[in-house]
């Protein structure tokens, strides 16, 4: 019998992926080498060397190339390091900006694979994952990175959790049979699932999800990581695309209308029917810790964590969105596909389009101290000032 990986897997993927999602959530080509006994708990053994059919180096193991204007290539996701801001994108670019965007210079990386989402709980200590399952570390506001993990060492950590619950539960269990073998698929298959966001709630606790429902913790800074996997129901493997913490309450969204909450700090999760049974990209806390997430062709929903019910914002335009952001004020500002930036506020059933260039395929942006804001995509990087015809009134800084 097929698990679930192999099952969606036949299914291009499981369900449909638009626009940046594409490039986002590309697969690995390359095939790994078998692991030499990784440690339990994600502690990479490096005394091994990934090699593709071609006979070349694989992507997880050769340092990302330096390229005549980085900021000119497809990028991610970005992100604040105190006053300094990290973009990242494919083939293991990184750039840092001092100036507020004005000008860039390429951080060296310890590996080429495609980096799709940066956080940094602290002005020095951040991670970055992206595919391959890798995930990288810096202590020194993206200067320098590590690797701590790849898709290798997560595959055996799954694995390793799943035949722990198998012993326990019983080997007629028909949960944990199917948990079994789709982690036996991950150590089969290699290092070819990518992670696809995270969030760290401080420079020790910090989550990782991605394809096929993948998620991992962390509390002692990614020295060691445990796999989640086995806690969430998502028996079809769905990819998650975006999490959330606020305190104990950890919100992941995802594929076909996926939403799974935890209330106790990850301990339990309990999914959550959603009004849109379409895939949600992107995820953002307001001011005063309530949740948005949004979408497919313009669905984007305030969600109710006490009566776990969800209210639908009016959008005026029916495109994907692709990245969210807190602002000042009470707003809140949502990038689409089609390169607009839209903005709300928490009381407002309703977003409006702000007036500005568009970079079409916008992955991702954040919001300077003027108001303007600096978007990444497939064009690179680009600022979006502030038009008069918004009011001035655009948020502020996050």
């Amino acid at each position: 019998m097929e698990n679930s990986i192999q099952q969606r897997k036949k299914s291009n993927f499981g369900g449909l992926i638009c626009g940046c999602m594409a490039l986002i959530i590309g697969f690995s080509t390359a095939v790994a080498a078998p692991l030499e006994q990784p440690s339990a708990l994600g502690g990479l053994d490096r005394n091994y060397t990934r090699i593709s059919p071609n006979g070349e180096v694989d992507l997880l193991d050769r340092p990302a190339m330096l390229v005549h204007q980085p900021e000119r290539s497809v990028l991610l996701d970005i992100a604040k390091a105190g006053n300094r801001i990290v973009a990242v994108g494919e083939r293991g670019i990184v750039i840092l900006s001092d100036d507020n965007g004005k000008t860039w210079r390429q951080a060296k990386v310890p590996t080429s694979v495609s980096l799709i989402s940066v956080d940094f709980p602290s002005s020095t200590q951040g991670w970055v994952v992206g595919h391959s399952g890798i995930v990288l570390h810096t202590k020194d506001g993206g200067e320098t990175w590590v690797r701590q993990l790849d898709g290798m060492v997560a595959a055996r950590i799954a694995f390793e959790a799943a035949q722990s619950d198998l012993k326990r539960m019983g080997a007629d269990n028909e949960t944990a049979k199917s948990h079994s073998a789709a982690a036996h698929t991950l150590v089969d298959e290699g290092a070819d699932k990518p992670f696809l966001d995270l969030k760290f709630k401080n420079e020790k606790e910090g989550i990782i999800v991605g394809a096929f429902g993948l998620v991992f913790h962390t509390l002692d800074g990614g020295a060691t990581w445990t796999s989640w996997v086995n806690r969430i129901d998502n028996p079809n493997g769905f990819h998650f695309y975006t999490i959330q913490i606020i305190d104990d309450l950890i919100f992941l969204a995802g594929e076909q209308g996926l939403f799974c909450c935890s209330k106790d700090g990850g301990k339990t999760f309990k999914r959550i029917v959603t009004p849109y049974r379409g895939s949600y990209f992107c995820s953002v806390v307001s001011q005063s810790g309530r949740l948005l997430i949004a979408g497919m062709n313009g669905n984007a929903y305030w969600y109710d964590d006490q009566n776990e019910n969800f209210t639908r914002i009016d959008v005026p335009v029916p495109v994907s969105f692709s990245a969210s952001i807190t602002g000042t004020d009470g707003y809140i500002f949502l990038a689409n596909q089609a390169g607009d930036i839209l903005r709300g506020r928490e009381q407002d059933q309703a977003l409006s389009v702000l007036d500005g260039p568009r970079m079409v395929q916008t992955a991702s942006l954040i919001q300077l101290l003027d108001g303007s804001f600096v978007v990444v995509g497939v064009g690179g990087v680009r600022q979006f000032p502030l038009s008069q015809n918004n009011d001035g009134k655009a948020g502020g800084a996050m």
